[in-house]
């Protein structure tokens, strides 16, 4: 059983309410929502696997978030309702605790964003290599996003969030080949105070994994298959790219 976890409590400073009436997850990008367009990248996968979502109770009591997750799944998922926002992603996916905290590999992915790869091919890649811990990385050096070195073999030796330590930043997937090896090691990166402008990221728990020895790895991707909805700007650029293909 694979579990697959997406955070979703976080408010975006890019979508503003007057102009964006539903939450950010129920934004339609061609016609679909935002977290449906997300979880389809992933029920693509034939293994077994179970969807956990970290929702707000808000957006479930005045938009049916929840519903629309369990439709969206064959109710084939656990939904997490926060009456509050957390200090950031990794401790909204500590919320799901009672559910992650085993032996079953584990997936921790964006709610805002799709990757045009198999993500089978991906588990399967993480799965022959026998690591402990891997993500999905394609070539930027903005500060937007997290990031990771690695030493003249390939393996992990560093993560950081907004701080660019490599052209190898991270496409909002991680892949833990058992769910305690993320939840031992976020509670290790939170009670050392490993954040980042007051908010807890997800990559900084890496650092615990690496201080470890453990196994840590990237699967590259190309940029043009990385989809990232983290703006409205980000969207239309999508919307227009399908657009032309159509043309085509």
């Amino acid at each position: 059983m694979i579990n697959i976890l997406f955070p979703m409590v976080g408010k975006s400073q890019f979508f503003n309410t007057e102009e964006y009436i539903f939450p950010k997850p129920l934004i339609e990008i061609n016609g679909e929502p935002m977290i449906e367009i997300a979880i389809e990248n992933y029920k693509k996968i034939k293994l077994s696997k179970n969807f956990i979502f970290i929702v707000s109770s808000e957006h479930c009591s005045k938009y049916h978030l929840d519903d629309i997750l369990y439709l969206l799944t064959d109710r084939k998922c656990i939904v997490i309702k926060l009456a509050n926002e957390t200090a950031g992603a990794a401790c909204s996916a500590l919320m799901a605790v009672d559910y992650i905290n085993n032996k079953e590999e584990l997936i921790i992915a964006n709610s805002d964003q799709i990757i045009d790869d198999e993500i089978e091919t991906i588990i399967n890649s993480f799965r022959l290599k026998k690591v402990d811990a891997g993500v999905v990385c394609f070539d930027s050096v903005h500060p937007r996003w997290s990031f990771v070195r690695l030493d003249k073999n390939n393996k992990i030796i560093e993560a950081a969030e907004k701080k660019p330590l490599s052209k190898n930043a991270i496409a909002g997937f991680y892949y833990f080949k058992e769910g305690k090896l993320f939840v031992e090691a976020a509670m290790k990166s939170i009670l050392k105070a490993r954040h980042v402008n007051g908010i807890y990221y997800v990559a900084p728990v890496l650092n615990e994994l690496v201080l470890e020895n453990k196994n840590l790895e990237i699967y590259k991707i190309m940029n043009d298959k990385y989809h990232t909805f983290y703006s409205p700007q980000k969207i239309s650029e999508y919307e227009n790219r399908n657009i032309n293909r159509w043309k085509d």
